[in-house]
């Protein structure tokens, strides 16, 4: 005999479904406030990060730092966009230096900052962040006992 859902009762599937898109709008939320917040974000720590990563021998510093907030947070991405705003600052500066450099026009030197950011930054940010994940979860994630709290790579 089917199971009948009375009316005005929605499915279990569509309140796990609206439940699913509300908590990815609060987390969407969530994400753009700390974009727009550079009070809340730690910028010094991610400076130390970029100098360690780009002038110094010991990156180890760098996963060290990672490593403990694992630990402590149980998660290895950062909290705050500041490294990835710093990224995009600092692309925006070489950008637009370039531009003054070869004397393009303003509109010339608008669409290649648009063009950097978008195409040469965000695009293959997004797709290589989207693969690395994929593949994590899906082939690189161990099985383990049932007293350990499943691990997976966030986005």
């Amino acid at each position: 005999m089917p199971l009948s859902i009375p009316m005005g009762v929605s499915s279990p599937v569509a309140l796990d479904h609206r439940h699913h898109l509300s908590t990815q709008r609060l987390r969407y939320s969530a994400m753009a406030t700390r974009l727009t917040d550079i009070s809340q974000m730690d910028v010094q720590a991610a400076l130390d990060q970029m100098r360690s990563l780009a002038f110094s021998s010991r990156p180890q510093v760098v996963y060290k730092t990672a490593y403990y907030r694992k630990q402590t947070k149980n998660h290895w991405s950062r909290d705050d966009p500041a490294f990835a705003v710093l990224q995009a600052v600092f692309l925006t500066i070489a950008t637009l230096a370039y531009s003054v450099a070869f004397r393009t026009t303003i509109m010339g030197g608008l669409g290649f900052l648009l063009y950097s950011l978008l195409w040469n930054w965000l695009v293959p940010g997004f797709v290589l962040a989207t693969i690395g994940r994929e593949i994590a979860n899906r082939h690189l994630s161990g099985t383990q006992s049932s007293s350990h709290v499943r691990q997976s790579v966030e986005w």
